[in-house]
């Protein structure tokens, strides 16, 4: 049996069944929220983003790929200026598309709103500080994009703002990455410096992180991916700084759960062995009472249990779906 308002049926012959079908649906829907959450994700999911071709400039953080709402930096290269005013912008990755293209031009701009216009005489209006400790724009730093922080041309006394060096240039020393808007002015940002042909020989040995492998290797940095059952926790990406140390690494955390069955037989779950879990994964094991399922779920690395249904409750829940969404 399948929803009456998804059968088809004249609303007179389905009125009929419209209690019995409501509360079916409602039992099933319910079913699936809570051990079937995939089902309805599957639905929302959203598409990732590549990473934009930027001719005359560059971007950060650098990657091939880019999640939803994931936000880059970047800036233009010497000669080279922005669409947009500015000399660094953002743009934000939504449902596979940047919410604009990045670009670089190589003509002189006038703006308006902050858009480009060619060949316009106008003049720019100055934009007011709101105090006299207020700073105005961060200064550009050649081979360095300022990171996590929108434009605009007036910043209130202590803001920060966060450096990023172009791949292939580290920062001069660990931590000057920042810039500090003090009595009017912002303190010294980082010098972006090349690699040397060394590269990572400068620093060493590749760190050891424990259960993970490095996937990427840049010209003076590493990306580490951590094994199955791991997750990372710190920055993916490591650097080999100028003067021969390492930036901070990573970790890979525990994220599994372990179903033992000696201590779950007795809510009469299956198994003859131990079986590993991903964090926030869904399985069903069969119980003791043949034709009837357990779901089992880990979250938060603690085992949670359904309690044991009969494997046909399982095949109308997709018989369900299936017709509700026909």
């Amino acid at each position: 049996r399948c929803c009456w308002f998804s059968c088809g049926l004249p609303l007179t012959a389905g009125a009929a069944l419209l209690l019995d079908d409501l509360k079916m649906c409602i039992k099933y829907f319910a079913f699936a929220l809570l051990w079937f959450p995939g089902v309805l994700h599957a639905q929302s999911t959203t598409q990732a983003c590549d990473a934009p071709t930027l001719d005359g400039g560059f971007f950060a953080p650098k990657q091939e790929t880019y999640s939803q709402g994931t936000k880059l930096s970047y800036t233009c290269n010497e000669g080279r200026m922005l669409a947009m005013k500015g000399w660094w912008a953002t743009s934000t990755c939504h449902n596979g598309k940047w919410s604009h293209q990045p670009q670089c031009i190589g003509k002189s701009c006038q703006y308006r709103e902050g858009v480009c216009l060619l060949n316009l005489n106008w003049e720019q209006v100055p934009q007011k500080k709101e105090s006299m400790n207020a700073c105005s724009v961060p200064p550009k730093i050649p081979h360095a994009v300022i990171v996590h922080q929108d434009y605009q041309e007036v910043f209130a006394a202590g803001s920060e703002v966060q450096y990023e060096c172009e791949d292939g240039y580290t920062a001069e020393g660990a931590h000057n990455t920042k810039s500090v808007c003090t009595q009017g002015s912002w303190t010294q940002g980082p010098t972006c410096s090349k690699g040397d042909a060394e590269g990572f020989q400068s620093c060493g040995a590749r760190p050891y992180i424990e259960n993970a492998v490095i996937v990427e290797e840049g010209p003076m940095h590493l990306k580490y991916q951590c094994n199955r059952y791991y997750k990372l926790a710190g920055p993916e990406a490591v650097s080999c700084y100028s003067d021969a140390h390492w930036s901070k690494l990573p970790t890979c955390e525990e994220a599994f759960c372990v179903v033992d069955p000696a201590r779950y037989a007795r809510y009469g779950l299956v198994k003859t062995s131990p079986e590993y879990m991903r964090e926030g994964e869904t399985k069903p094991f069969p119980c003791t009472t043949k034709d009837y399922y357990i779901n089992v779920r880990c979250t938060n690395r603690r085992i949670f249990l359904s309690t044991c249904k009969y494997i046909k409750d399982l095949l109308f829940f997709f018989q369900f779906l299936f017709s509700c969404n026909s």
